[in-house]
């Protein structure tokens, strides 16, 4: 799906014709690109096939590409997080989707694979105060949108990590060490594209566009320290689960010890009412076997041995 963005007027067009060059700045969105949509851009904006095609691969690898020849044009790739894979059921399911800025001129391109969520931005994209190109302006806050969908993602990790801590203190089961796993691979993906995009932001500084204009490298500057701390965060994340591993098998043990202990203790309190009822199962003369009350004698007698023998299991902690 292509949509393009009037820069000057701020309105947006859903059709959007191939081969016709606007005369006015413009961001153009490709979300989920096909091969026709993508030909049609490159018609358009004559645009490097092998570049466009990079918005198809799935591994595609966080960098920033210049050329030397047209000092307007850049070539941004950045991963970004997919939230509704993070820890997916589905094995082996994309954390993270690449996603292709072109800056050429008046013209700014992003192709990605899937639309992301991010948390609520300071303004809406495209509408910082007015101190460059309006296609500069966009793509800055457009990394402010990646910046924060980050955020969500590494919050989200965060929550799950926090419910499988006391999931796993209470379990016996291998389910629980599964769900660290997916979280453990979520974060090993992210803290890779991650480390990724910091390495692309600290080169977008030294591009011509931006360089000579020290009020953009302030916000380009936020951003990196922004994605750092993210990054940082992550890395905290990481040696938490690492340690919840390390941890897991000794409280499964401790887990299981204290269920063995238990079931041994109901044993033992069940064995004495169940030695009482065999013995009265004889067939010989018992005590009270011609007492009409015979039944509830026998359960007295019981209750009254099993009790002593519950209290000192309460006292002993083993119930």
């Amino acid at each position: 799906m292509i949509e393009v963005k009037n820069l000057e007027t701020g309105l947006k067009y859903s059709e959007y014709v191939q081969g016709i060059k606007p005369n006015v700045p413009v961001w153009l969105t490709c979300t989920n690109p096909t091969r026709e949509e993508l030909q049609s851009i490159q018609t358009t904006f004559q645009i490097p096939w092998e570049d466009l095609e990079d918005s198809l691969d799935e591994d595609e690898r966080p960098r920033l590409e210049l050329d030397l020849d047209d000092p307007t044009f850049i070539k941004l790739v950045v991963r970004v997080p997919v939230i509704q894979n993070i820890m997916s059921e589905t094995p082996g399911s994309n954390i993270t989707h690449p996603a292709v800025i072109f800056l050429t001129g008046d013209f700014l391109i992003t192709i990605q694979s899937e639309s992301f969520s991010t948390k609520r931005i300071r303004k809406p994209i495209g509408s910082r105060r007015k101190r460059s190109t309006p296609t500069i302006l966009v793509l800055l806050d457009w990394l402010e949108s990646v910046v924060k969908s980050f955020e969500l993602v590494v919050d989200k990790i965060d929550q799950d990590l926090a419910k499988v801590e006391r999931v796993i203190f209470k379990s016996i089961k291998s389910k629980s060490i599964e769900r660290v796993f997916r979280i453990s691979r979520d974060a090993t993906y992210l803290d890779a594209a991650l480390k990724g995009n910091l390495r692309a932001f600290y080169k977008l500084k030294k591009a011509p566009l931006l360089s000579k204009k020290p009020e953009l490298l302030d916000d380009l500057e936020d951003l990196s320290i922004d994605l750092q701390q993210q990054a940082e965060l992550l890395r905290i994340y990481r040696d938490l689960i690492e340690s919840s591993l390390d941890a897991y098998g000794s409280v499964i043990s401790n887990n299981l010890n204290d269920l063995i202990k238990v079931l041994t203790s109901i044993s033992l309190i069940i064995m004495i009412p169940t030695l009482v009822a065999s013995i009265y199962g004889m067939n010989l003369e018992l005590p009270f076997a011609d007492t009409p009350f015979a039944f509830w004698i026998i359960l007295v007698i019981s209750a009254v041995l099993t009790i002593p023998v519950w209290v000192f299991l309460r006292k002993i902690d083993l119930l």
